[in-house]
Parts: structure tokens; C-alpha cells; sequence
């Protein structure tokens, strides 16, 4: 039974390492790091008797212990991998009869609602609470339980990877378990309205933009003023809808992204690993880190998307590799490359790692690779896979592509024809220059806009003389993402790469030049679909025939319409949600093996020590 008078104990489970936002709960929320706000939101409540901060031994985490000392709390420190050992360390160091589970993650806690909720489970001699069935509630991040069932989650489930990780996440798998009790609805709250927890980047902005809003002070907001602005201005809430909260009982999973990008390499693999990456954090709760091969402003751009990454010499890739894939405990390996990685080094990497994945890959290292992802282009068609296991995805529905969200091509009426030029992030051929001598040939009535790309070396030379050519010339700079220009586009010229995948998600037709005959043959497969016209080697291109095509089909409405309808048809720009979700599954098949494996092994060790006594 609950003492009469209990210890209640908040007790905020907070770690440097989270795999999806690393360092979140100290970065700033409205100028105060996140663990201040979700400490002084339960220094109101009239029931908890003292707060402790439970973090790891890990040496990252010595800076929440700092905070912690600052604001005059206990910290407990633990295991990094077992956050129930973590809270059994707090409950017996701070004597606690009850203890509340807080999530550091959550901003705007309500003390009001914590105390209705330690209301019910004391009342009923309780040892977890839920609101009762069907109440719904705005609320998110505690759990207030009794120190018998975290007794018993030691005795008899400490070794669950359930309880381990999510410690209460137990009893609503496990009802039976222990004796959970229901509270009543809570009326101020009584509204589900999106995520109000930070688990990555974008669940900031979304937090951010509420307290903006509301332009109160830090701390100053209660869950009841969020509810109401959420009311009034739902479109808020498409900042952070996309992100999906990690199921209980999925293990948590990282991933290792090594691409090449910048330079000669261009920008199209960061572009699309990012999409991957995004995906796979928002809405496979996967942790993601980069191994990049290339440039400085390449890593920025990875860095920017708010993932963690370091360079790597594609010389070294195969030991560099090793020493990463340990150091991250990656469950995932994912590769976009063109140098490095050779098949038996990517054969002896596999073994560290339970899926290795390489992306429209046509190197001998794809034999060696659990699963591979490809366009239906003529070179992968002769793709030999002889002595491979290597399982194969081929369509256009595997696409990756660069843009956040796809924008369809809508030019609104009356508005000026446009011409859309991009050559890439670096355009190591100097194709914009080129294209705009050409193209300053046509009518002042068409608009002509071109993307300078931010790799692009003497840009700001380029978009000054590309203006002075032609009064219908624009430049495009420092975009990074260019599905708006796509959506007024009506037509495209562009060096062929992934944007071409991203202009015909958007039903842009285009025109492409193909930097190497490689392309050139991607090139011929999107014409084969209707999506656009290639006009053979870039090298080979003439001005005159690149100004003859623009004009040809400016003027024919109805063959521009047959193929923005034909790419959008083929590519529907959720190629990386496909991959994630694909890639999550294979991940739980192999673990799953993997735990079959290891239950089939205990009984035979068992006969096998029964034996040798």
C-alpha cells in the first residue's frame, strides 16, 4: 500500500545522446535550454516533494550534470544503454514512494494535470495511471507510478528491452503486470492537438513558432494557452506533422550514411541521403549520422539538415568505416557513392552490421550488400547479380529525390512562360554560361531563370554577366531548395542528375544534358517514359539546337502537358519514405532472426550443462 503521506519523486530521464536531436534538452527553447522549462513547470506542482535529473555516465553528459548542480537538483547517473537501472538509482537515492517519469523532451508540461494524475493513483492504491478509456488529452511526457511496480520491474523484467529503455512503456504492453488504476478525464486539457515534444530539429521549429505566438516569457505559457493557439491556428501544426513518435516496442535503431558530395561530385547524393535521412529520423524514429566523402560547404549543407557528420578520405573509406560503424553502434550501413568501398570491404563491413543498403549503385561492391535500390534505367537492366544475395528494389517508385516536399508545376494564369536552367550544384562544365549565350537568342517574352548553384566556383561573376545578357534573364542564388522555382517552371534545362527525378515528380518537362554517356542512358529512360527529351553528351551540345528545342516545345501546350503527366504518373516523390519504411523492416527481420537464433541456442546450452554435471 501507498505510504499515507508519500515521497513523490519527479524524475526527468534526460541524455546528451539522443540518436534523432542530439543535445536537445540543452539547446535553447525561447532563450532557456529545455530542461529549464520542464523543471520549472514542475516546480508548481503541489505534490512532488523534490526533483532529480537520472542521466548517463557517459562523459557528454557531465554538461546535464552541470545544469543540474546550477539549478540546485540531484543528479543521478547510470548505465547509458538502461534508463530503468537509471530510475531505480534515483528512486532509492531520493527515498521515493512514488515516482514521476518525466520526459526532458517535453516543454510544457502542466503541473495542475501531474498532480490529477498522482490524485488518482494514491486514492486508489495504484501502481500506474492512465486517463480511462477514450479520454484524450493534450498532455505529454509523464507517468507517475509507484515504487512497488518499479521493484517489480526490476524483479522480474529488468532484462526486457521494453522496460530498459522505456521503463512504463512495459506496463501498457503488459497490463496485467501490475495494478494500473484510471483517472478521471482532465477538461483543461481535454483535446488532442499535434506533437508538444522535441524529438528533432523540426519539433523545434514547431515549439519555437508557439512561443512566438504567444510572445510570453520563457516558462511563461501554459499548456492551456498552447491548446487555444493550436485552436485558432491549426496550420501551425503542418511544422511538425510529418514526425511520427517511435514505437514502444521498437528497438532503437541508427543508421550510417556515407555519400560523396560537393565538387566534381555535385550535390545530387547529399540532396537525396538528406531526404533519406529525414525520413528515416521523422518517421522510422531512426537515429542518422553521415560519412561524407567531398567538400566543406557539402558537410554544412548535411550539418544544416541538423544531422550529425564528419568528412572521410574514400582512400581510407574501408577503415574509417569500421571505426565509425562501432563508435555509432549503427544497426544500419547506407551507401550513395562512386569511389571507395571495394566488394570484399564492404563483405567484411557487413558483418559488423546487420543491413548494409547502397543506393543506384553500379560498382562490385553491390554484390556484397543486403539490399539494393535502383531507377529502372537500360544499365541496370544489365546488371549482373551472379553469386549475390543481395535483395534488389527496381522502379521508379525507389526514386530519391532532394526537396523536402514535392511542389506540381501550377503557373498561375496570365503569367509569363518560364524557362527553368540548372546545371547542378557545381556545374564543373560551365553549362549555365553556355546555355545562357544560347538561350539569350529567344523571345523577350519568355522569363529565363537560372539557378546559380552554391558550389559553383565564381558565381557571383556568372549570375552579374548572365543578367547583363538578356532583360528576360533571372537568377536564382543560394536557394536550397528549389520546389517553389520548379512549381513555376514550364519548362527546364538542366545538366541530367537527380533533379531531373525531382522536375518530373513536379510535372516540369525538361531538356537534358548529359554530363557522361552513363547519364546519357539515364537520360534515354525518362525520354523512353515521355517525361522529357535528352539532347545526347553535353559536350557535343549545340546552342543552336538547345534554343530550337526550348522554343518547340514552348509552343506546344498539348506535348508539355503529355509529359508532366507522365512524370508525375512514374515518380510521386515518395521514394525515401519508401526506403525507410523498407529499410525499418528488414532491420526488424533481421533482429528477429537474430533473437530466434539466440532463444533456439539457450536450451541447447542448457542440455549442454546438464550434461557436463
Amino acid at each position: 500500500m501507498i505510504a499515507a503521506a508519500p515521497r513523490i519523486v519527479a524524475v526527468i530521464q534526460a541524455r546528451m545522446g539522443s540518436s534523432r536531436f542530439p543535445g536537445k534538452v540543452l539547446h535553447d527553447v525561447a532563450g532557456k535550454p529545455l530542461l529549464w522549462h520542464v523543471v520549472e513547470r514542475l516546480k508548481r506542482s503541489r505534490r512532488i516533494s523534490a526533483i532529480a535529473i537520472a542521466t548517463s555516465t557517459a562523459p557528454r553528459d557531465d554538461a546535464i550534470q552541470t545544469f543540474a548542480e546550477k539549478q540546485g537538483l540531484t543528479a543521478i547517473r547510470g548505465p547509458e544503454d538502461n534508463v530503468l537501472a537509471r530510475f531505480a538509482m534515483a528512486a532509492e537515492a531520493m527515498d521515493a514512494d512514488v515516482i514521476v517519469r518525466v520526459s526532458a523532451d517535453a516543454p510544457f508540461i502542466d503541473a495542475a494535470f501531474i498532480d490529477h494524475l498522482v490524485d488518482a493513483l494514491i486514492a486508489q492504491d495504484g501502481d500506474y495511471v492512465l486517463l480511462e478509456d477514450g479520454a484524450v488529452t493534450a498532455h505529454e511526457g509523464v507517468d507517475p507510478f509507484s515504487r512497488r511496480a518499479l521493484d517489480k520491474l526490476m524483479m522480474d523484467a529488468a532484462g526486457d528491452p521494453v522496460a530498459r529503455e522505456h521503463v512504463t512503456g512495459y506496463f501498457k504492453l503488459h497490463p496485467d503486470f501490475v495494478h494500473i488504476v484510471r483517472a478521471a478525464p482532465y477538461p483543461p486539457l481535454a483535446v488532442e492537438c499535434g506533437r508538444l515534444t522535441i524529438d528533432t530539429p523540426d519539433d523545434l521549429a514547431f515549439i519555437e513558432a508557439i512561443h512566438a505566438r504567444l510572445g510570453v516569457a520563457p516558462g511563461a505559457a501554459a499548456l492551456g494557452d498552447v491548446v487555444r493557439l493550436l485552436g485558432r491556428e491549426p496550420i501551425l501544426r503542418n511544422l511538425n506533422a510529418h514526425v511520427q513518435q517511435k514505437p514502444i516496442a521498437r528497438a532503437a535503431a541508427r543508421v550510417l550514411i556515407r555519400c560523396d558530395g560537393g565538387g566534381a561530385y555535385g550535390y545530387g547524393h547529399v540532396k537525396r541521403m538528406l531526404s533519406l535521412a529525414r525520413a528515416l529520423r521523422d518517421r522510422e524514429g531512426f537515429g542518422v549520422q553521415f560519412a561524407l566523402n567531398g567538400t566543406e560547404d557539402a558537410l554544412a549543407t548535411i550539418r544544416h539538415g541538423g544531422f550529425p557528420a564528419e568528412t572521410i578520405a574514400w582512400q581510407d573509406d574501408a577503415r574509417e568505416l569500421a571505426a565509425r560503424l562501432a563508435e555509432s553502434q549503427s544497426d544500419v550501413l547506407v551507401c550513395d557513392l562512386r569511389e571507395g568501398l571495394s566488394r570484399p570491404e564492404l563483405a567484411r563491413l557487413a558483418q559488423r552490421v546487420p543491413v548494409t543498403a547502397v543506393v543506384d549503385d553500379g560498382g562490385g561492391r553491390r554484390l556484397s550488400a543486403t539490399i539494393a535500390y535502383y531507377p529502372p534505367l537500360p544499365q541496370v537492366e544489365r546488371l549482373s547479380w551472379h553469386g549475390a544475395d543481395t535483395v534488389r528494389r527496381v522502379g521508379w517508385e525507389w526514386a530519391l529525390l532532394g526537396l523536402r516536399k514535392v511542389v506540381t508545376a501550377q503557373r498561375p494564369a496570365g503569367g509569363r512562360p518560364t524557362v527553368l536552367v540548372s546545371m547542378g550544384g557545381s556545374d564543373p562544365f560551365g553549362l549555365t554560361w553556355k546555355a545562357a549565350e544560347a538561350l539569350a537568342a529567344l523571345d523577350t517574352v519568355m522569363r529565363v531563370r537560372f539557378v546559380i548553384g552554391q558550389g559553383m566556383a565564381d558565381g557571383a561573376r556568372i549570375a552579374r554577366a548572365i543578367v547583363a545578357l538578356s532583360p528576360n534573364f533571372e537568377t536564382i542564388e543560394g536557394a536550397d531548395d528549389l520546389a517553389t522555382e520548379y512549381a513555376s517552371a514550364d519548362l527546364a534545362l538542366i545538366a541530367f542528375g537527380v533533379t531531373a527525378y525531382e522536375l518530373a515528380a513536379a510535372g516540369v518537362p525538361a531538356l537534358y544534358l548529359c554530363l557522361t554517356p552513363d547519364h546519357a542512358q539515364s537520360a534515354s529512360a525518362f525520354a523512353a517514359a515521355g517525361m522529357g527529351l535528352s539532347l545526347g553528351l553535353a559536350e557535343a551540345a549545340d546552342g543552336t539546337e538547345m534554343v530550337e528545342h526550348v522554343r518547340n516545345l514552348m509552343a506546344d501546350a498539348p506535348r508539355r502537358r503529355a509529359m508532366r503527366n507522365a512524370g508525375m504518373a512514374a515518380i510521386d516523390g515518395k521514394g525515401a519514405e519508401r526506403i525507410a519504411a523498407d529499410l525499418a523492416a528488414l532491420l526488424a527481420q533481421k533482429r528477429g532472426q537474430q533473437t530466434q537464433i539466440v532463444s533456439l541456442a539457450r536450451p541447447l546450452r542448457e542440455r549442454l550443462r546438464a550434461t557436463a554435471l
